[in-house]
């Protein structure tokens, strides 16, 4: 671990102060996860969208609410209505843990109606906290996303998305406050039930 004069000479984001106060670095692997899921998503877009579901006699929406699982944590989301819905997660990896709250919409867009790929935007609003050998502390962070859910059958999605979040992390032990703008990317799976 680093010292909290290393932290303070050298942190440039929020994100490096989580890294030097609390992470230990991840397999290869677990890291790049979600960028694969993302990309494979993107890559599979222009089948998804062509595909009706309504003829298959599955609709992806107007189902209540779903629980899912999301990357190093979970999730329970419930439609408010047929477009917008509101979302409780929490994340907990390397001693930091994450709780927040989401609200999606879900454009109408020519050409996705009823279909298997559903594009949607979403503003994030997260309390943190950390702790680590030489650091413990806490932060806030806000955010504004943008991803894509798809549906693998009638009540199974798998959805991701990307966006810039505002963070600031501050370390209880010295003082040391950051706030910065970082991207996200996220991948979940959802079990929707009504």
């Amino acid at each position: 671990m680093v010292a909290a004069n290393d932290i303070k000479s050298g942190c440039r984001t929020p994100a490096t102060l989580l890294y030097y106060g609390v992470c230990q670095p991840h397999h290869f692997l677990l890291r790049y996860i979600p960028i694969a899921c993302f990309i494979f998503l993107v890559a599979i877009a222009p089948l998804a969208a062509s595909e009706n579901t309504a003829a298959a006699g599955q609709e992806t929406f107007g189902h209540s609410a779903a629980l899912g699982i999301n990357y190093t944590g979970g999730n329970f989301k419930i439609f408010l209505s047929g477009r917008i819905a509101a979302e409780l997660r929490g994340q907990y990896s390397d001693r930091i843990l994450i709780g927040g709250a989401r609200l999606y919409s879900y454009p109408s867009i020519p050409g996705f109606h009823n279909a298997r790929l559903r594009p949607f935007l979403a503003v994030e609003g997260d309390c943190m906290s950390f702790r680590g050998q030489l650091s413990k502390g806490n932060g806030a962070a806000v955010g504004g996303i943008g991803g894509v859910e798809y549906f693998l059958y009638k009540r199974l999605s798998v959805q991701t998305d990307v966006g810039p979040y505002y963070m600031t992390l501050k370390d209880d032990k010295s003082s040391v406050e950051k706030s910065g703008l970082e991207f996200v990317i996220n991948f979940g799976v959802n079990f929707y039930f009504k």
